[in-house]
């Protein structure tokens, strides 16, 4: 393979490629090759997916990222590669002219008798034109991966830990698990939304719902310990929350298609805007969830019970 002999800088006999459906390539491959890459032929919007391997004296400078990007442009072609972040569909993609984006690929088994996966580029984060059926939104199964430092949470669960039931649904178990997402959003407000500078609209939502999971926590606490300690840390995360946000009267979240109640009630921080809001402009991108309006887990959301990623 010319190409990847050029952007390796080796010798194109330094190359050993065979196609994964000719048994004779495989029968004569030649192990000792610098590079071996191997072929394999998928079905839909991904057509090939190459294995490479380096040995030997190939000591490339760049990453997988970067060997992507170079093999894209010279092969005029656009190529995925695993993320390594977010859930197993999420994978970046490289256009031939540079564009970076991260997309999500999904995967489905053909009839019988060969099975045979099709893949689908359902979502990506930037229009590529290649994919014009692809929706295009933030994928929030990225953004609930990435490890955000959670202080005041982790003091309030190693805290109440001898209070604290082995059962998942206690209480104080729950309000743990609802005080780091909390203190999750927060933290990204305070750092201009890092390490990415976005944040996805219906991820926002799930964080709101989760600050009414709070308040519902601190009600259910019986014992005036633990019930104070949860107070204390919700209003110093409440009080970041404020401080980087601002009172729309519930503009915001009424244009993302939240019911009036919850803006309209007790509940002030659905009534608050982001001073910068994070996501595109527009509305909650189409299939997001039947969980933006009823606090079951939608599209892209992480099950019931998952951790999210913390540092």
């Amino acid at each position: 393979m010319g190409a990847l002999a050029d952007v390796l800088g080796v010798s194109a006999d330094a190359v050993d490629f065979v196609d994964s459906g000719v048994e004779e390539e495989f029968a004569g491959r030649d192990w000792t090759a610098p590079v071996l890459c191997t072929q394999y032929a998928l079905s839909g919007d991904l057509a090939t997916r190459l294995d490479i391997q380096l040995q030997g004296p190939v000591d490339p400078t760049f990453g997988e990222g970067e060997l992507a990007t170079a093999l894209a442009r010279r092969l005029n072609t656009i190529l995925f590669w695993d993320a390594q972040e977010g859930a197993p569909s999420t994978n970046r993609l490289v256009t031939p002219d540079g564009l970076v984006t991260r997309a999500r690929v999904t995967e489905t088994d053909g009839p019988a008798p060969t099975y045979t996966v099709t893949y689908t580029v359902d979502a990506v984060e930037a229009p590529v034109p290649r994919f014009p059926m692809a929706r295009v939104q933030l994928l929030p199964e990225i953004y609930w991966e990435e490890r955000i430092a959670t202080p005041v949470a982790d003091v309030f669960v190693a805290a109440t830990a001898p209070d604290r039931g082995s059962r998942a649904d206690h209480p104080l178990n729950r309000a743990g698990e609802c005080l780091v997402l909390w203190e999750r959003l927060v933290r990204r407000m305070a750092g201009d939304w890092a390490p990415t500078g976005r944040y996805p609209a219906e991820s926002y939502l799930r964080d709101l719902r989760t600050r009414d999971h709070l308040a519902a926590c601190h009600t259910a606490l019986a014992a005036p310990g633990p019930r104070d300690s949860l107070a204390a840390a919700v209003e110093e995360l409440d009080e970041v929350f404020g401080t980087h946000t601002t009172d729309d009267g519930g503009f915001l979240v009424l244009s993302l298609g939240r019911a009036g109640p919850e803006v309209t009630g007790d509940a002030w921080w659905w009534r608050r805007r982001p001073v910068r809001v994070p996501w595109p402009d527009g509305p909650v991108p189409e299939g997001e969830s039947p969980g933006a309006a009823d606090g079951r887990p939608g599209r892209g959301d992480a099950p019931p019970g998952a951790t999210p990623g913390s540092a």
